[in-house]
């Protein structure tokens, strides 16, 4: 019985699907520095574009206060310096007809935390199977 499980649990292995990123960023922010994201759709007959801010605002340890305006809603996390505790995941669009295929989100993922510098790196992942979408990064302006 474990030979032809491990036989069937080799050949699924196989067939795994890494999840491709159409669009990725690091943004790299001291505290209260904005970082700016604008999205346009395509869908439509017109490019409806919504924004995306976000910035973090305390650091406490390996934790961090995040404050995200995501497409007008705003909203608070915090996140820690650890596997799938790091991150924060935003539909950017409506599923269509294949949840799977038709998915388009952006995923916030906390990557380093420099406490001499009091900085904090960003990365960016953007999922966007069905190209809906246009991206724009926008560089934070040094003060």
């Amino acid at each position: 019985m474990s030979k032809i499980f491990l036989l069937f649990f080799s050949f699924s292995m196989l067939f795994c699907a890494d999840i491709s990123w159409d669009h990725q960023h690091r943004y790299t922010l001291k505290k209260d520095e904005i970082a700016h994201i604008t999205i346009a759709t395509t869908e439509s007959k017109g490019l409806d574009k919504s924004e995306f801010f976000f910035r973090w605002t305390l650091l406490v340890g390996d934790r961090v206060t995040l404050l995200v305006n995501a497409q007008g809603y705003p909203h608070q996390y915090i996140l820690y310096k650890k596997r799938s505790l790091d991150r924060v995941d935003f539909q950017l669009l409506p599923n269509g007809e294949s949840e799977f295929n038709d998915k388009t989100n952006l995923l916030l993922v906390l990557s380093d935390i420099d406490q001499s510098k009091k900085e904090i790196d960003f990365d960016i992942f953007i999922q966007d199977n069905k190209k809906r979408i246009l991206v724009d990064f926008h560089v934070p302006e040094e003060k």
